[in-house]
């Protein structure tokens, strides 16, 4: 059977929620909970994928007979099931534009629609938006940290499955990266590819020169080679016949510094002065930081667990209900399991902070000056590059003390009156 597209307890709710009459719409809010240590701000991604999915959600026969088999489901009509035969997500989606940094409690996805369609995708909604948010805000952290040096993605292979290598070379893209490893994003989104020849390539032949010289006969511009981890610098040495056409050497090594220096002199001693250094090897934005301060020789930097292995243990986003239609009109939602702020609700950013008002009021507060972030989804949505475009621009609006990566200052929100 094909995999559903939510948790079975989410289909026992819709199937209470149907056969009790709460068919009207409803609006739930997607949000993160908290921070982690040291971070002074989230960059909200994933919309884009999430999008995708949601218009392309469908139950299949397959699924909806298999549930109408189950034991659990013996007391529920017929009518549920036929409804989840029809199901289309009809919803309307607002959200703040990808690249948008935001802040706990803040909406980063809203949506308004029938209670059971909310109810089903919840799982979806915090898992397309989870994990390209925490690693849009990593990248953008390192990006932050590198001073003007390009970070690339190299975590491919350190995450859970393919389609998740994907979405977080999307989101580390978004975040400010230069490029990734990933064949897949590289093909779908457009993003700046790069790669440099593996340890593996050199063992399969036994021997490096023979490596090398296979390697330029078929591709001859792709002048990113990769240095022996055990003797970096003595792997230049079959370099020599390249001099013009080694654009880049990976330098993978724990003690990035003093190796960076090494073989900086080295290189400039071979007559390759104009060959960039890539570093590489356990990174992340504090280990970057520290490179740079020291002045460590390293042009670009590669990154792969620090992307590939982020968890949201503190972020922890919801999906939670804010507001209930009813015949007698809406109702905010309060209480244990409804989201943190009640109501439909509008995100007022202003240079003073934030601000959390009711969506029918945002008209008001943003002629005083203050701008809304969240925005109505349609078909057409920003390009990636756009959305990388606009994380550097809005990101960088933010005070330094939020932005600093120990200890930063809180950014103010206030919650609806």
């Amino acid at each position: 059977m094909e995999t559903l597209p939510c948790e079975l307890y989410q289909l026992v709710l819709a199937a209470t929620w149907h056969a009790d009459g709460l068919w009207g719409d409803a609006t739930f809010d997607l949000y993160a909970r908290g921070l982690p240590a040291d971070w002074g701000f989230l960059v909200a991604a994933g919309l884009d994928p999430l999008m995708e999915r949601l218009t392309a959600l469908r139950f299949s026969e397959e699924q909806v007979a298999t549930l109408a088999r189950y034991p659990i489901f013996k007391n529920v009509k017929p009518a549920f099931f036929d409804t989840l035969r029809r199901f289309r997500f009809a919803g309307e989606v607002h959200a703040v534009p990808e690249g948008t940094p935001i802040f706990p409690g803040e909406p980063i996805v809203r949506v308004t629609a029938p209670l059971m369609t909310c109810g089903l995708i919840e799982t979806l909604a915090v898992q397309m938006v989870s994990a390209s948010t925490l690693i849009a805000t990593r990248a953008r952290r390192m990006v932050d940290a590198a001073g003007g040096a390009a970070i690339y993605d190299f975590g491919s292979r350190r995450a859970s499955h393919p389609d998740a290598a994907c979405f977080a070379a999307r989101a580390a893209y978004i975040g400010g990266m230069a490029g990734t490893t990933n064949a897949a994003a590289v093909f779908k989104w457009g993003i700046p590819s790069i790669g440099t020849m593996s340890d593996t390539f050199l063992a399969a032949y036994g021997d490096e020169q023979h490596a090398y010289d296979a390697f330029r006969l078929y591709f001859p511009e792709n002048g990113h080679l990769a240095l022996p981890d055990d003797d970096p610098v003595a792997g230049l040495a079959g370099l020599k016949k390249f001099r013009g056409e080694v654009q880049s050497v990976r330098l993978d090594h724990p003690d990035l510094q003093q190796a960076s220096r090494d073989v900086r002199r080295a290189l400039d001693a071979a007559g390759h002065a104009h060959t960039r250094i890539l570093g590489s090897g356990h990174l992340d934005e504090h280990r970057i930081a520290e490179l740079v301060a020291a002045k460590a020789p390293i042009d670009r930097y590669a990154v792969g667990r620090a992307l590939a292995r982020v968890t949201d243990d503190e972020v922890r986003l919801a999906f939670r209900i804010a507001e209930r239609q009813t015949p007698q009109g809406p109702v905010a939602v309060r209480g244990p399991g409804a989201a943190r702020w009640p109501g439909k609700k509008q995100i007022i950013r202003s240079p003073q902070g934030d601000a959390l008002i009711r969506a029918d009021e945002a008209w008001a507060f943003e002629r005083s000056g203050g701008v809304g972030l969240l925005t109505r989804v349609g078909p057409e949505r920003p390009s990636v590059t756009q959305a990388r475009e606009h994380c550097a621009r809005t990101v960088a609006a933010l005070p330094a003390a939020v932005r600093q990566l120990r200890g930063p200052a809180a950014w103010t929100v206030r919650g609806p009156a």
